[in-house]
């Protein structure tokens, strides 16, 4: 089979896009981009973000403050996705994000990890509070869950037994994820 040609594809595209206002068009595009395993599309730094993450010095790790910017995370991003207080961070999406159980349960362990770079400077979670996530979001599956976890590829590193550390894909992925959410 031909690969179809660039123009034709831009052109589907545009019309495809063209009933949407800017933003919704921007969200569409972000989510395609996400659902293909593919970073998000560069924007330009954004000083208001860079600004409110320094007002807020208090609430966020000094790590998850350099995430924040250099990701273009906004704070009012992570409030619709995460409660911050006391020194703990609770996911608190209403819906787990992911066309399947498997999809929803990588989702899971990758905000998990965010949530605790948020509070501790480091993205590293136990197995337990990430499957406590997945029961409490309903994408928990007993019969396929190591399965689902297996397929998370480099986005994790470590194991049940010793705990889960975001890599640098995971924590890239995981801002795309906020963004998709959030926009």
């Amino acid at each position: 089979m031909e690969k179809p040609k660039i123009t034709e594809i831009t052109a589907q595209l545009v019309d495809l896009l063209e009933p949407f206002d800017s933003t919704e068009r921007q969200r569409i595009v972000q989510a395609s981009m996400l659902l293909l395993g593919e970073s998000t599309i560069y924007s330009k730094p954004d000083k208001k973000i860079d600004e409110e993450i320094d007002v807020v010095e208090n609430n966020f790790s000094s790590h998850a403050k350099i995430w924040m910017k250099q990701n273009h995370i906004s704070v009012e991003d992570l409030q619709q996705i995460f409660h911050v207080a006391d020194g703990n961070a609770e996911v608190i999406t209403s819906e787990m994000p992911g066309k399947d159980q498997k999809a929803k349960t990588i989702n899971a362990y990758i905000l998990q990890g965010l949530a605790n770079l948020l509070v501790s400077n480091e993205s590293k979670f136990d197995d337990k509070s990430a499957r406590s996530l997945c029961v409490k979001s309903g994408c928990y599956s007993a019969a396929n869950h190591a399965v689902y976890i297996k397929a998370v590829g480099n986005k994790l590193a470590g194991s049940k037994d010793v705990g889960w550390t975001l890599t640098s894909p995971g924590l890239k992925y995981g801002a795309d994820l906020i963004k998709t959410l959030t926009r």
